[in-house]
């Protein structure tokens, strides 16, 4: 876990937004498992990493995330929010995560 908050380039930053991502889906009572919370990690190291940089996800296609529920959705607009300079879709991406762990649960 450590190497993931390195490399996203500032590892203080990317352990307080991951705390704050447990800390909402705690909130949603929504558990993950470790493979889960890794995966999530790694995401959250990258838009570290592009935030810092300024580099741009690609656009996705909105209709794909329709079977995502709302609550996943905005769970990860407020993830994205504590980091500037993302790019709107990649909330998205995000939001697969919380999806998925809902679903297994």
């Amino acid at each position: 876990m450590q190497e993931l908050h390195q490399k996203s380039e500032n590892p203080q930053l990317c352990m307080e937004v991951m705390k704050y991502t447990e800390g909402l889906l705690s909130e949603e009572k929504i558990k993950m498992t470790d493979a889960q919370k890794l995966s999530l990690l790694s995401h959250i190291s990258a838009m570290v990493y592009r935030s810092k940089h300024k580099e741009m996800i690609q656009s996705v296609d909105r209709n794909l995330f329709q079977e995502v529920s709302k609550q996943s959705i905005e769970m990860a607009g407020k993830v994205c929010n504590k980091l500037p300079h993302l790019h709107e879709d990649e909330k998205y991406l995000l939001s697969i995560h919380f999806e998925t762990a809902k679903m297994e649960a």
